[in-house]
């Protein structure tokens, strides 16, 4: 039997972590036990704003389909039509439901707005087919070391919202315009410079946060063959959807370090113009490709520096498994992904090219525990880090708390000069960064969570013998 655990909650647990995609599909892409569900939706009755005979778009010819799907009549058939209801014994092993969070306060407190918010869905944008979820987040840190002349502390504020326009959903195949917004404010502190060069960290160990500008996310979004082919064109990030992994990715919901939601070695560009396109190659094996304007500064049309030698290109191959563990089948996913970057570098901003590999890891250990590993590589002078390693493990209901999960992760990485002067470093010598976070999540309703982030910088290279960051992450979500 495959144990879902802590898997499933992290997926659902946030719809902005990283940029993360609308409908990514139901090959790797996500849990079995949600694939299972999503098949359910994908065979649903057409809908969308030109869905009809109105705009010539009618309901296609109910088709056998090979992948495990069987007539209705060896089952439910209420809302389903011929040979699409969709047979778990055929696609994988009995799947167990995966574990809930249960809600400290029911009902929720915030509901007031909940249902402000779902009247105007229902009334306005639902019969456009138009699906919008506004979300916010209050972060504070504060560093027991930083380098000279840097903050010691941040609170910010982040909201955005994310946006769907489905013009036509039929069978799995989808016609989607996709929109994400995005801001921070700082709340009682400047909200530059940000905390990570603060303590020789060239990312961000609050990955929460996006550039000082408002950004955007605005792409078409289609998909074809029953949704096993699926292509994004248009103003992208492609952390959205490469190195992606249900323990260590979402920042609103798990480790909140961006060191922990990716690889550091990897050098994704941010939000230019460029494309992406997956490929469920089997119902366990998805395979996608992208490539990215490399010179974008994020806060642009995305098309800003774009050129031929100014690429960012990536392959990954993602693939899930099912080991036994403790006597159970257990779900986890194997990705594999290289890339290559051309873009614009250094002071001068000389076009140099490189490039890189990295090896991603989640698998569900035990009902209630799932680990990570990545294991990154990449040409030093186009990116910040040419090594990098990290591992760690989340558990869901810690100590029969039903309403909290927690995670623990370290990382090892190798700075290049690259990665000194994005944290403005210039003196600074490559070397040696170690990382450790701690976080837990409480969910005190239905619209909020929040909990403590504790995380230890050690960077000698840039004069961080050890600081300790301690911090407080609270979300809300409608």
């Amino acid at each position: 039997m495959v144990s879902a655990g802590f898997l499933g909650v992290c997926v659902a647990a946030c719809a902005f972590g990283q940029d993360a995609p609308v409908d990514p599909g139901y090959g790797a892409d996500r849990p079995a036990a949600e694939t299972i569900a999503h098949i359910e939706n994908v065979n649903a009755e057409p809908s969308g704003l030109f869905c009809g005979a109105a705009y010539g778009r009618h309901p296609k010819t109910p088709m056998p389909d090979p992948r495990g799907m069987y007539p209705v009549s060896h089952g439910s058939t209420e809302g389903l039509r011929f040979w699409q209801w969709p047979n778990p014994r055929d696609l994988y092993p009995a799947i167990e439901q995966a574990i809930v969070l249960v809600p400290l306060l029911s009902p929720d407190p915030l509901h007031p707005l909940s249902d402000a918010f779902n009247a105007i869905r229902k009334s306005i944008t639902d019969p456009v087919s138009f699906v919008f979820d506004p979300a916010a987040a209050w972060t504070y840190q504060h560093a027991t070391k930083v380098v000279d002349g840097s903050p010691h502390a941040k609170s910010i504020l982040w909201e955005a919202i994310s946006s769907r326009l489905t013009l036509w959903h039929d069978q799995g195949d989808y016609g989607q315009v996709i929109c994400v917004l995005q801001n921070n404010v700082g709340m009682g502190t400047p909200l530059e410079p940000y905390l990570g060069p603060s303590v020789g960290d060239p990312t961000a160990i609050n990955n929460v946060l996006v550039s000082p500008h408002l950004t955007t996310n605005l792409y078409w979004q289609q998909s074809f063959n029953q949704n096993t082919v699926r292509l994004r064109v248009g103003k992208i990030s492609d952390s959205g959807f490469f190195d992606r992994n249900l323990v260590a990715y979402d920042p609103m919901s798990q480790f909140m370090s961006l060191d922990f939601n990716q690889s550091i070695t990897n050098p994704f560009p941010p939000r230019g113009f460029g494309g992406v396109l997956s490929a469920d190659l089997s119902r366990n094996f998805t395979l996608r490709a992208g490539t990215l304007n490399s010179a974008s500064t994020g806060s642009t049309s995305g098309f800003d520096g774009l050129a031929w030698n100014h690429l960012f290109t990536i392959v990954e191959g993602d693939l899930r498994v099912f080991p036994t563990i403790g006597g159970q089948q257990r779900e986890g996913h194997i990705r594999l992904m290289g890339w290559h970057n051309s873009a614009p570098m250094g002071i001068n901003q000389e076009t140099i090219g490189g490039p890189g590999v990295t090896l991603n890891i989640d698998q569900s250990m035990a009902d209630h525990v799932s680990a990570f590993m990545r294991v990154g590589w990449g040409q030093q002078d186009v990116t910040v880090s040419n090594f990098a390693v990290s591992a760690g493990f989340s558990i869901v209901q810690p100590f029969g708390i039903k309403s909290s999960h927690t995670g623990i992760a370290i990382e090892y990485a190798k700075i290049t000069q690259n990665g000194r002067d994005a944290a403005s470093l210039n003196n600074a010598s490559p070397g040696e960064h170690y990382m450790l976070e701690w976080y837990w999540l409480t969910h005190v309703s239905n619209s909020v969570n929040t909990g403590p982030v504790i995380q230890v910088v050690r960077d000698r290279g840039a004069g961080i013998d050890t600081s300790i960051i301690w911090g407080w992450r609270t979300t809300i979500g409608f």
